[in-house]
């Protein structure tokens, strides 16, 4: 079972700053530092194996070929899972994360999961990843 806490942001960025590699989310991270046991590797695991990638704070995971696309500044935008990472399809770019992948098109810090980032649905329609969550 997940709880929700809230923490400041410098409390947050000290427990990234934390970090060692293969820990994706903040549960991996202070489940080593407070030493309360192993944390569950499945999510990560995917990722490692490129069959896709599982987004470290949302859980959802993205298979391998996963495209996803948005608009900003009446251009469209696409990005494709591959190897584990997100390929930006115009640049051919690679990303560890969506976050970063939209970072590098749009100017500031926006939420990746606010409804901008769209996928087709297997009916063909134009569905949200926020849904995905």
């Amino acid at each position: 079972m997940n709880r929700t806490i809230s923490v400041s942001t410098a409390v947050f960025a000290a427990i990234w700053a934390q970090r060692q590699a293969g820990e994706d989310t903040e549960d991996a991270i202070l489940s080593r530092v407070l030493k309360c046991g192993e944390t569950d590797a499945k999510p990560s695991e995917p990722a490692q194996k490129g069959k896709g990638l599982t987004d470290g704070r949302s859980g959802v995971h993205f298979a391998e070929g996963f495209e996803v696309f948005r608009n900003y500044k009446r251009k469209q935008y696409k990005g494709v899972v591959e190897g584990s990472q997100w390929v930006r399809l115009d640049t051919g770019e690679r990303f560890p994360t969506l976050n970063q992948l939209n970072q590098s098109i749009v100017d500031g810090n926006e939420n990746v999961w606010n409804g901008n980032w769209k996928f087709l649905g297997s009916d063909g329609t134009q569905r949200s990843i926020s849904e995905l969550r």
